[in-house]
């Protein structure tokens, strides 16, 4: 591994942008309450702001990617980093609805998460790519885990606003530990001894990396439906012994907790050339596993089953940039990895769209089954795509 000190601060970075952007999903709705007049006008304004981070991220993720490229990561992190934390101190003192859902936008257009990722495989060998994207994805996965268990406690005891100002002066830590830790990463300068092949225009639209990127867009859907209808689905099963929101706080922690686990795991398995494959079984494990449960008649099968879900999905978006990042030259590595950014962020779009359509008319379990059908079309779409996994800048790069 390059720069071992440089990779830890690249993951605490990566753990802080997920915190910052998870903290307050499960309790939107009471933390707007306080700006709107009613708490109808809060659900409605709680789904726009959810939205708003992953609007601003299909918009900005190809231009931050280009220009990561083209003046080297350290600049654009450092101005990730900064627009990052001033997003956080807006939604903190923001007044009025307005000020937050400019201050939620701004946070999807800064792409930290994205520049994160391409400075990650820049700094990898070529033989331990894969891993260090597995480990970034396991930084995500314990935000995703412990941002919702804060964000619900703070918003309780002490007020999210302080919680958020934490975040934000954590953040502006990480930037000065970025500033002497990370060293100028130009894709130009580090490549001087490599002819660059100019990148073909819709370069993307090609069948074996578009099969890819509709792949990853369509896993994301079934993640992000799943999110959505879940706590449905819980409180439809009206378990007496525990309440539905603890419930469903709990196993959603469960699958986090095995998403964090095997975030290595599959970086490795992609390293080793089954990325096809491994995206392929842990799709269809995902909407199996999601299918099954609608079956389930205990407890202990429910969570099992979050369990083999939250393993199974650690593969997913991990691949997909893993593979369209090694479809072009390292010079262009930046925006290959804001393409693939805007395809997984769209997911964030399509799943919650899809259980909007089908719930009205078959409820929860319809709308879980939706789900794994999302995951299972991923995997079913790769199989069509016969192309070589990793075929390295053959194809964007051609005259």
């Amino acid at each position: 591994m390059k720069h071992p000190s440089a990779i830890h601060v690249l993951l605490c970075c990566q753990f802080l942008a997920t915190f910052g952007v998870m903290v307050l999903i499960p309790v939107m709705p009471l933390y707007l309450e306080k700006l709107a007049d009613d708490m109808s006008t809060a659900m409605l304004w709680s789904g726009i702001a959810l939205a708003a981070p992953a609007i601003g991220g299909v918009l900005s993720a190809p231009l931050l990617g280009r220009l990561a490229d083209r003046w080297g990561y350290r600049p654009i992190l450092f101005l990730a980093l900064g627009g990052f934390c001033v997003s956080l101190l807006l939604m903190s003192f923001a007044g009025t609805l307005a000020q937050f859902l400019a201050a939620r936008l701004l946070l999807g257009f800064c792409g930290i998460s994205l520049v994160i990722t391409a400075y990650t495989a820049h700094m990898a060998e070529p033989s331990g790519k894969g891993m260090l994207l597995g480990r970034l994805q396991s930084a995500m996965a314990l935000a995703c885990l412990s941002g919702p268990l804060l964000g619900g406690l703070f918003m309780d005891r002490w007020g999210m606003e302080l919680l958020l100002n934490m975040t934000a002066a954590m953040t502006c830590v990480a930037l000065v530990a970025a500033a002497l830790c990370l060293h100028d990463a130009s894709p130009r300068s580090c490549h001087r001894d490599q002819p660059e092949p100019p990148l073909r225009k819709r370069w993307f639209c090609r069948w074996p990396t578009l099969s890819w990127l509709a792949a990853g867009a369509l896993a994301q859907g079934g993640a992000f439906a799943l999110v959505t209808c879940f706590a449905l689905y819980v409180s439809e099963l009206g378990d007496p012994r525990f309440p539905a929101a603890t419930l469903t706080g709990g196993l959603h922690a469960l699958a986090w907790a095995a998403t964090f686990l095997a975030g290595s795991y599959w970086g490795k398995r992609n390293d080793r050339g089954s990325a096809r494959g491994s995206f392929i079984m842990a799709s269809a494990g995902c909407g199996s596993a999601i299918l099954v449960m609608l079956y389930a008649d205990s407890l202990w099968q429910l969570a099992l089953l979050r369990l083999v879900q939250g393993f199974c999905l650690a593969a997913l978006t991990q691949t997909v940039v893993y593979i369209v990042s090694n479809r072009v030259h390292p010079r262009h590595q930046g925006q290959a990895i804001g393409t693939a950014n805007s395809a997984l962020v769209s997911g964030q779009l399509i799943g919650p769209l899809t259980v909007a359509a089908v719930y009205p008319f078959f409820h929860a379990s319809g709308a879980m089954a939706a789900s794994a059908a999302l995951f299972i079309a991923a995997g079913l779409l790769l199989l069509t795509n016969k192309h070589p996994a990793y075929s390295t800048c053959t194809e964007a790069t051609r005259p």
